[in-house]
């Protein structure tokens, strides 16, 4: 990724707890972004059937559970991307992620 953006959060990983960390953080007005090297959801998108979800009487499967909180943090303003974290400086002002 070629961006030169200044966030004010990054998060990395984009399981369910990180969009959930991204949704709260945007509806406080941050501006956020989401790091996920592979898909939305993590290893929750590869899950057939989740059935103990609150909200899906019928269950729902991980890749459509992982797009519906995709699509929600980005309702926010939360932005995704597909890259892999290859470098992190957090000694650095402001800290500064290198991206594949």
């Amino acid at each position: 990724m070629n961006n030169n953006h200044v966030y004010d959060m990054i998060v990395v990983g984009g399981g369910p707890g990180g969009y959930t960390a991204a949704l709260y953080a945007a509806r406080a007005g941050l501006d956020t972004i989401v790091l996920e090297k592979l898909s939305a959801g993590g290893q929750m998108a590869l899950t057939e059937q989740i059935d103990n979800y609150p909200g899906f009487e019928n269950g729902i499967d991980g890749f459509s559970l992982a797009e519906k909180m995709q699509k929600q943090a980005e309702r926010f303003g939360v932005r995704s991307e597909y890259a892999e974290v290859l470098r992190m400086d957090l000694t650095a002002v402001p800290k500064l992620l290198e991206t594949s």
